[in-house]
């Protein structure tokens, strides 16, 4: 069960660096769009890995459109 939980974790950190990311290309002035959407395209990636990590093995492809 150790596995799935250190994927789990991994996961979850992934998500928290890419909403860093995400908010620091935001706040910039002007903000890099193309940066904040690579951001959260990494934040959904992230949730999808953590979903899978944690046993849904039917989680959407992908959260927003690409």
């Amino acid at each position: 069960m150790s596995a799935p939980l250190s994927k789990a974790q991994q996961a979850l950190a992934d998500y928290d660096e890419a909403r860093a990311d995400y908010m620091r290309f935001l706040s910039m002035d002007p903000p890099d769009y193309k940066a904040v959407n690579d951001a959260m395209v990494a934040m959904d990636e992230a949730h999808i890995r953590f979903k899978l990590a944690m046993g849904d093995f039917d989680p959407p492809t992908h959260l927003r459109p690409l």
